[in-house]
């Protein structure tokens, strides 16, 4: 159990090199145009959370599960549609290329550490169909595939996540280390949430679920970021790369 922890928090660790520090995934456009301020930040950061937080717990909930042993024979089939459909769920091309960027560096980095059979396949596999290797699916795998506990995972990952955006405002607007440590403590229960929600969809219960049945229906409504995004490009200096 010790060990897993630890490996779990390494991974999620903000300075674990993939990268993603360099990433914004629209709000610098927002923060740029006056729309994210120091006072609507943490209301923005909640609905991110609850909508695109959301389905990509999901998605990394369902990947954990197929690195497990019921899946076995179709662990790399069913990672790469899981892949493909997230995909089509990020309309965004900026948002959805980051996500995708810092999904295969995290695989490639995490293979260098620890050598497993399920991360060799899902990497190779995904290489020969070119298909994109999403964070979320890829953290969920490597969660499934080092037995570090699905909830843990699900919960590691948004947790990052959500680190990683206030650490991208504390460069974009005029707040502190104290604010941005207020913000992440008083969203702990916000993050329990989105995790449990997901539990909803993919019931513990239930370690082989029909994908297709799974994500029917599910999608993360940000109009507004995903324009922010779209628009990142045309910004006449930019600190972020997305």
């Amino acid at each position: 159990m010790s060990l897993a922890i630890l490996r779990l928090l390494h991974l999620a660790d903000s300075t674990f090199p993939i990268g993603a520090t360099a990433h914004s995934f629209g709000l610098e456009t927002l923060a740029a145009e006056g729309v994210l301020t120091p006072q609507n930040l943490q209301s923005v950061l909640g609905d991110l959370l609850w909508e695109t937080g959301r389905l990509e717990a999901l998605f990394g909930r369902l990947a954990y599960r197929c690195a497990g042993p019921e899946n076995a024979p179709l662990a790399v089939d069913r990672w790469l549609q899981l892949n493909l459909w997230l995909a089509g769920l990020k309309p965004a091309r900026e948002s959805r290329e980051a996500s995708a960027t810092l999904g295969r560096r995290f695989l490639q980095t995490v293979s260098h550490l620890e050598t497993t059979l399920t991360l060799q396949q899902a990497q190779a596999a995904a290489r020969a169909a070119t298909v994109d290797m999403h964070y979320c699916t890829a953290f969920g795998l490597v969660g499934g595939a080092l037995h570090l506990g699905e909830e843990a995972t699900v919960l590691a990952y948004l947790q990052q996540s959500l680190m990683g955006l206030v650490s991208a405002c504390l460069r974009l607007l005029p707040i502190g280390q104290g604010r941005a440590a207020e913000i992440l403590w008083s969203m702990k229960s916000q993050v329990v949430a989105v995790a449990t929600a997901t539990l909803a969809i993919a019931p513990l219960d239930q370690p082989t679920p029909d994908l297709a049945a799974c994500i029917e229906g599910v999608a993360a409504f940000t109009p507004m970021l995903d324009l922010a995004s779209m628009r990142h490009p045309t910004l006449a200096t930019r600190l972020f790369i997305s």
